[in-house]
């Protein structure tokens, strides 16, 4: 497990699109943390229950504690994890991964681990400097113990999307084809989905929308919410589950995708 651990953390050190897909998230996520910090105040919220640390939360996370912004961060990190495993079938050199380091198992396992661990570094640069951008442009920052759960959604969001990333290109064993999934799915797919079923609960009076609390991508989105009660659902438009529950079938949702990775790369030829 240590030579994995050693070749994998020289692989994503040594490699140019780990920099660039990091470099990415941070400026582009750094970008909309400004935008935010310069136009959005508290005065712009009618709702009740968003004050100055709900605002403080919506540009640390770069929008990410509202509900229309998509976290650029996580889409970065979704590719960084495909091209973990897809470059071994990209470049050929899955074969000799293997005969240097015979135990799939340990081979996978490690490629989890470094890339949590790199997400985890990516994801702490986006958060200080977004907090740095918001206590500078900001007029009235407030920081606290309400930003503790949306940072850590927001954390395990991006690591979700990084797991899931790299078990579709060990499924697949087709760099675009998984980075076309990861991206496909969550950005494309669930809202067409989701604005399908509650037009026809509209329409209907049914209970379909309800269905939509199974969409892992959206599940573990709705997680980042502050204040979660005020956001999901869309303004109690549908029935969405609890924050648990939420959580939950994001995980779930991550797992499935990388246990089939892992299953496939492990049982299959190289």
């Amino acid at each position: 497990m240590t030579g994995a651990l050693r070749y994998e953390w020289v692989r994503i050190r040594s490699i140019a699109s780990t920099y660039w897909m990091s470099g990415l998230a941070i400026v582009l996520t750094a970008g909309l943390a400004v935008l935010l910090a310069s136009t959005v105040s508290r005065a712009d919220f009618d709702e009740p229950g968003v004050d100055n640390s709900v605002v403080t939360n919506m540009v640390i996370l770069a929008g990410g504690a509202l509900p229309t912004v998509p976290v650029l961060t996580a889409a970065f990190m979704s590719v960084l994890g495909v091209l973990a495993m897809g470059h071994e079938y990209r470049y050929g050199t899955n074969k000799a991964t293997l005969c240097a380091l015979p135990d799939r198992l340990a081979v996978v396992a490690a490629k989890v681990a470094v890339l949590a661990v790199w997400v985890a570094g990516v994801v702490a640069t986006v958060v200080v400097l977004n907090t740095l951008i918001a206590s500078l442009l900001m007029d009235q920052v407030s920081l606290g113990s309400n930003s503790v759960r949306p940072v850590l959604a927001f954390l395990l969001y991006c690591e979700g999307f990084a797991v899931a990333g790299l078990g579709l290109a060990a499924l697949f064993r087709n760099q675009t084809g998984a980075m076309v999934a990861v991206l496909v799915w969550p950005f494309v797919l669930e809202p067409i989905i989701y604005a399908v079923l509650a037009l026809v609960t509209e329409a209907t009076d049914s209970d379909l929308a309800t269905l939509t609390n199974f969409l892992p991508a959206a599940a573990g989105r709705r997680t980042l919410f502050d204040p979660y009660s005020l956001w999901a659902g869309y303004g109690g438009s549908i029935d969405t589950w609890g924050l648990g529950l939420s959580f939950l079938v994001f995980v779930v949702g991550v797992a499935a995708a990388a246990a089939a990775g892992a299953a496939s790369f492990i049982s299959r030829d190289a």
